[in-house]
């Protein structure tokens, strides 16, 4: 049996333990997993203030003036949409936020063979019907002459999307909000499309508080370092700083001169006036707030603290092993303060998360920086099933009142959606969300259940055909790659097959499939890890387009080039070196036997959630007991259910396709050495540690 796990320090992890507050183990954990101190909020906290502002993006202010410009006009906006669940979220979401903002759009996402993304005679249409905004959301990024087609037209475009630039360029768009653009300051790349809607309906939400658009300074007498410092903040973003120190003589021309029409705040103005009275002398009238009475209203807890004591004592200097500076900190308390006094300004962003947490797990984006704080309060969300359209599914597959797991949503409900979009139908979806139609509703729900056997059908019967020809192609691909290129694949299962290709022969693998028109549009799915980008941009002048992320990507392109992307690809694959290692397990802890009891499932939900970027703790036990051992599953049986016993508590224990190689473990009083998940167990409304084995052996 092979595993490893890293060696980590016991001085950092008593460090980061004391610093956060987590146990031991906790912090082992994320040690082992790169979690630094600074990462680590990520995963204690999941107040909204650990989100990144919004307004780091260079045009999130420029969209907000713009919606609200089209609602002021009563304009004619169009949503243009994916097809996928990240697509399909991210069209509801903005919809509703576009309802919110007195503008009722309309919207389109791909159904039937419909491309992805623009296309000319969208774009001519919406043009002739008095069209002047669209929004291109989880697309757009890709879509260099649409979008030049739609500014001759005299339409607005506005970007909201999260794929790769193409060759690093960016397309003549109005607007363009995207984590991968290297031109914006935004400090996160991996927000997936949804998300990045959700980052505008902040905005939207922030906009309509006094301190949208406004400036703010903050005034301090820094008695530690004998200086006065002066920050200023536009949209609860830093824009600029300076310090003077006060043994010089300060410009009092220039410095009343920067500060004309800047609201100033301070902190315990009564600790600073004989300072201040020195600077400006008596008679000087300074218009300046002490946030201090305030902050000690909404916060009893914080009377009678000095600004220095809030500030070391802070949770954001709890993630830093250095005090954060007098400017983080009153940004960091000014916007705790404001948030909490517009929090009812607030509740569209908060109800959109649950939409925003299925997207983004769809979209397999990485369960790191903010997306885990969005998808913690979006999980919670989804599982009280409050939209109307998530209630149908839910009664449909038996979630609904169930504590709801990360892989419920990837595995459950994601299909379903999913599959109105790889069925052509990706407008069914849409609509479930949106209609206040009870009957229409049950209609389309049952709709999706429908559409998701048809795919599975549809998968199915072309999945041997399918995998014989793939296994074909490898050798002319020098065992890099795998081809398939049959006529009969529609473009909507070409991600799915691609994907079960990929768990089949540990190589990347492209689909293509052929379009009425002649075209082709390809998937390509690569393992954990191996970027399939230098294989797309080595072909790119073959492509019409093409986009997606480092392991998941698509493209189109003419037919008449179909024999020359074969050869060349070929050619390529000779010197192509994807990176592709030995998958061995890595251990997060290894559990004595007395501490494997239902508190060790309460440690695993505490570091949740789980998914891409985050995958589920893996633990190792040595000599376990076996009480008890029976074969489950259709026949022929090939799992194994057991019953585990430690000192203190029993418990059942799943392997899957473990039957074959195990039949020994069948009789009582086995001990074994396990490798392992564990969950919770639900039987007869009773909760119960639950280990999923993922290899064992026996106990020496």
């Amino acid at each position: 049996m092979k595993w490893t796990k890293k060696d980590i320090e016991g001085g950092k992890v008593r460090q980061l333990a004391e610093r956060t507050g987590m146990d031991l183990l906790q912090a082992s954990i994320l040690l082992r997993r790169g979690v630094d101190l600074d990462k680590s909020r990520f995963f204690l906290e999941d107040d909204f203030r650990y989100l990144h502002n919004p307004f780091l993006f260079r045009h999130m202010a420029d969209v907000v003036d713009r919606i609200q410009m089209a609602a002021e006009e009563e304009e004619r906006v169009l949503i243009c949409g994916d097809r996928d669940v990240d697509g399909i979220t991210s069209t509801i979401l903005l919809y509703e936020a576009l309802l919110d903002s007195g503008i009722e759009a309309e919207w389109r996402v791909p159904i039937g063979e419909d491309a992805y993304g623009l296309n000319p005679e969208l774009i001519k249409d919406f043009a002739s019907r008095d069209g002047t905004l669209i929004f291109c959301v989880d697309c757009g990024i890709s879509d260099f002459e649409e979008i030049s087609l739609a500014g001759e037209l005299g339409i607005d475009v506005v970007v909201l999307d999260h794929h790769n630039p193409r060759g690093g360029k960016l397309p003549e768009a109005l607007c363009i909000v995207n984590p991968k653009v290297q031109e914006d300051s935004y400090p996160f790349e991996g927000l997936a499309g949804c998300a990045v809607v959700s980052k505008l309906i902040w905005a939207l939400c922030f906009a309509r508080t006094e301190l949208y658009g406004h400036e703010y300074c903050f005034f301090y007498i820094n008695e530690e370092k004998g200086q006065l410092e002066i920050y200023k903040y536009v949209n609860l973003v830093e824009v600029s700083r300076k310090f003077y120190p006060l043994d010089q003589e300060i410009p009092l021309e220039e410095l009343s001169e920067s500060l004309r029409g800047w609201p100033l705040f301070s902190y315990d103005l009564s600790s600073q006036k004989q300072t201040l009275d020195q600077i400006f002398g008596k008679a000087a009238e300074l218009h300046i707030t002490d946030i201090a009475d305030q902050v000690c209203r909404d916060f009893p807890s914080l009377q009678g603290l000095s600004f220095q004591i809030l500030r070391d004592k802070s949770r954001l200097a709890r993630y830093s092993l250095q005090a954060p500076d007098n400017g983080d900190a009153f940004l960091h308390l000014f916007s705790g303060l404001m948030l909490k006094r517009y929090q009812g300004a607030f509740e569209p962003f908060e109800k959109a998360l649950d939409l925003v947490a299925l997207g983004t797990l769809a979209d397999l984006m990485p369960l790191e920086d903010e997306n885990r704080v969005l998808v913690k309060r979006g999980m919670e969300l989804l599982g009280k099933a409050v939209r109307p359209g998530l209630r149908e599914l839910f009664i449909r597959q038996r979630l609904l009142g169930k504590p709801l797991e990360t892989n419920d949503v990837s595995w459950m409900v994601s299909p379903w959606i999913n599959s109105s979009g790889r069925m052509g139908q990706a407008d069914k979806a849409v609509e479930l969300f949106i209609t206040e139609d009870e009957a229409i509703r049950t209609r389309l729900a049952d709709a999706l259940h429908d559409l998701n056997q048809e795919r599975k059908k549809l998968g199915d019967s072309l999945w041997d055909d399918a995998v014989e020809e793939a296994r074909t192609s490898q050798e002319g691909l020098h065992n890099k790659l795998t081809m398939v290129r049959s006529r009969q694949i529609p473009r909507g299962i070409t991600g799915i097959l691609a994907a079960k290709m990929v768990n089949t022969f540990s190589v990347p693998s492209l689909i293509l499939s052929r379009q009425e028109d002649g075209s082709l549009s390809g998937s390509i799915r690569s393992p954990r890890g191996c970027s399939i980008q230098s294989l797309l941009h080595a072909h790119a002048d073959l492509f019409i387009d093409f986009g997606g992320h480092d392991c998941a990507a698509g493209f189109s392109m003419e037919g008449s080039n179909e024999e020359a992307f074969v050869r060349r690809l070929g050619e390529f694959c000779k010197t192509w070196k994807p990176e592709i290692s030995e998958d061995i397990p890595e251990v997060d802890a290894e559990i004595p036997v007395e501490y494997l009891n239902p508190e060790l499932w309460e440690m695993v939900s505490r570091l949740g959630p789980y998914g891409e970027g985050f995958r589920p703790l893996l633990f190792f036990s040595r000599n376990l007991l076996i009480e008890k051992s029976e074969l489950i599953g259709k026949e022929p049986q090939n799992h194994l259910k057991f019953l585990l016993s430690s000192e203190t508590a029993k418990f059942p224990a799943l392997y899957w396709n473990g039957a074959e190689n195990f039949k020994d473990y069948m009789s009582p009083d086995n001990r074994v050495n396990l490798l392992y998940h564990v969950s919770r167990n639900y039987y007869m409304n009773r909760e119960s540690l639950q280990i999923t084995v993922i290899d064992m052996e026996p106990a020496n």
